[in-house]
C-alpha cells in the first residue's frame, strides 16, 4: 500500500452540504426554516387573506346559518320530497250552496258558532232547536230529529247545506304536492361554495372568521411575550452581571412571581375587567411572562461575565451599559429567539384557555372566542366539527411552528448539538 492511498483511507472525503446549507450558515436550519414558514403562513393570513375574501362576513349575521362545508362528504342536505296522499279539492259543480234554511235560524235550526249561550235551553224544545257555543256535542243525535243543531268549531254553513245537484261529471282531484322537507336533523342548511368553509350559528363565514382571527391570537402571544422578554432582559442581564444585592432582589423576586398560578389570577383579572380587547389582554398576559425568561438569561450572563472578551472590555474601560448589551448579548440572540418563541406559545395556550371561558374579546373574532362560541352552541354534540375543528387546526399549526423554530434556534445556539446533528 502506498502512501498516497494509506492517506486517503485515513482522510475520507468529505460528504456534500445540502442545497438548503451550500453556506455553512447555522441559520440555515432546517427546523428553523420549516417552522418559520409555518408562522409565515398565518401572518400572510391577515395580510393577503382580506384582499381575496371579504372579512365583513366574519360579524354576526352577515351569513345563513349553520351551512357545512361543500367538500365535507355526508352534508348534502338537499330538499327532497315526502309522497303524502293526495288532496283532493273541490270542482265547481261540487261547490256547497246554502239553501234558504240557513239563513233563516228560525225555520231550520241551523246555528252559528259564537252563538248566544242562553238560547240553549229554549233551541231544545222548540222544533227550530237553536245550538249554543261549546255545546254537548253528544247532544246532536237527539237535535236531529227536531232539526238538527250544531257543534262547536264546525263550519256555521256547512250544518244544513244542501249541495247543489249537477247532471255533469265530476272531474278528477287535483292533488296537491306535499310540502318539501329537509333529512338531516339538526337543522343545517344546503352546502354552498360562497362559504367554502361553512358557517356557524351565529350567522358568520368560517374562512372570514380564521383569516380575522388566527393573526390576532398570534399577535396576542407576541405582545406578551415581547413585553416579557423585555423586562426579563434587563433583569436579567442587572442581575447576573452585577450580582451582589441587586442579584439577590431581583432573583427573589422572580423566584416569588414564578410560583404565583397565573392562570387562576388571570381568571379572576379578566373577570372584573369590562372591555377586553387584544391589547388589553396581551398586557394581562405579560404580567406573568417575566419571571421564566429573568432567571434563564441570568443563568446564561453569570456564564458569560467571566470569558475573556467580557474581561478584555472592562479592562478597555467600557462601561457596564455597553458590555451588556454590546458585548455580551449578540452573543446570546439564538438563545433569547429561542426563549421568545416558547413565550409566545405559552402566551397563545393562556389566551386561548381564558377565551374558552368566555373572558376574551368578546366582539373581536379570535381562536380562543370561536371556540368558546362552539362549545357555548353543543357544536360538538350536533357533529359541527368545521366550527371547533378548524380553529383548533390553526392553533396546531401555530404551536408546531414555534416548537420547530424554537429546537431550530437551540440548536443554532448551541454548536454541540449542531456538531451532533451533522454526525
Amino acid at each position: 500500500m502506498t502512501a498516497s492511498t494509506a492517506t486517503a483511507t485515513q482522510d475520507p472525503k468529505p460528504a456534500p452540504k445540502s442545497n438548503i446549507n451550500r453556506w455553512d450558515s447555522p441559520w440555515l436550519n432546517g427546523k428553523f426554516v420549516i417552522g418559520l414558514c409555518m408562522v409565515l403562513f398565518v401572518v400572510f393570513m391577515g395580510v393577503i387573506g382580506p384582499l381575496f375574501w371579504n372579512t365583513n362576513l366574519a360579524r354576526v349575521a352577515s351569513s345563513p346559518q349553520n351551512l357545512p362545508p361543500p367538500w365535507a362528504p355526508g352534508y348534502d342536505f338537499e330538499a327532497v320530497a315526502v309522497p303524502s296522499a293526495p288532496v283532493t279539492m273541490p270542482t265547481r259543480s261540487q261547490a256547497v250552496v246554502p239553501t234558504a234554511e240557513t239563513s233563516s235560524g228560525a225555520s231550520s235550526g241551523g246555528s252559528m258558532t259564537g252563538g248566544n249561550p242562553l238560547a240553549r235551553a229554549t233551541g231544545a224544545t222548540s222544533p227550530s232547536g237553536g245550538a249554543m257555543t261549546g255545546g254537548n256535542p253528544f247532544a246532536r243525535a237527539t237535535e236531529s230529529a227536531t232539526g238538527g243543531g250544531a257543534m262547536t268549531g264546525g263550519n256555521p254553513f256547512a250544518a244544513n247545506a244542501t249541495p247543489a245537484t249537477s247532471n255533469q261529471a265530476s272531474a278528477p282531484p287535483t292533488p296537491v304536492p306535499a310540502a318539501p322537507v329537509r333529512t338531516n336533523p339538526y337543522g343545517f342548511g344546503a352546502p354552498s361554495w360562497d362559504h367554502p368553509l361553512g358557517t356557524e350559528s351565529n350567522g358568520r363565514d368560517m374562512l372570514a372568521v380564521l383569516i380575522v382571527g388566527a393573526p390576532r391570537s398570534l399577535r396576542v402571544g407576541l405582545i406578551a411575550a415581547g413585553l416579557g422578554m423585555l423586562v426579563g432582559v434587563l433583569l436579567g442581564f442587572t442581575a447576573g452581571f452585577l450580582g451582589g444585592w441587586v442579584d439577590n432582589v431581583i432573583r427573589t423576586l422572580a423566584d416569588a412571581a414564578i410560583t404565583i398560578p397565573s392562570l387562576a389570577v388571570l381568571i379572576v383579572i379578566s373577570a372584573y375587567v369590562r372591555s377586553v380587547s387584544v391589547e388589553n389582554m396581551a398586557l394581562l398576559l405579560a404580567l406573568f411572562a417575566w419571571p421564566g425568561p429573568t432567571r434563564l438569561i441570568r443563568s446564561q450572563v453569570l456564564t458569560l461575565r467571566e470569558r475573556g472578551y467580557v474581561q478584555m472590555a472592562r479592562l478597555s474601560g467600557a462601561s457596564t451599559f455597553d458590555i451588556m448589551f454590546k458585548e455580551m448579548m449578540p452573543n446570546l440572540l439564538p438563545y433569547l429567539a429561542a426563549s421568545f418563541t416558547g413565550n409566545v406559545s405559552g402566551a397563545i395556550l393562556a389566551a386561548t384557555g381564558l377565551e374558552a371561558l368566555g373572558l376574551g374579546p368578546t366582539r373581536i373574532p379570535t381562536l380562543g372566542m370561536t371556540i368558546f362560541y362552539a362549545i357555548r352552541a353543543a357544536a360538538i354534540l350536533r357533529g359541527m366539527w368545521w366550527w371547533w375543528g378548524l380553529p383548533i387546526a390553526l392553533l396546531v399549526l401555530i404551536f408546531v411552528g414555534l416548537f420547530l423554530m424554537t429546537v431550530g434556534l437551540d440548536e443554532i445556539a448551541n454548536p454541540r448539538l449542531r456538531g451532533a446533528q451533522s454526525q
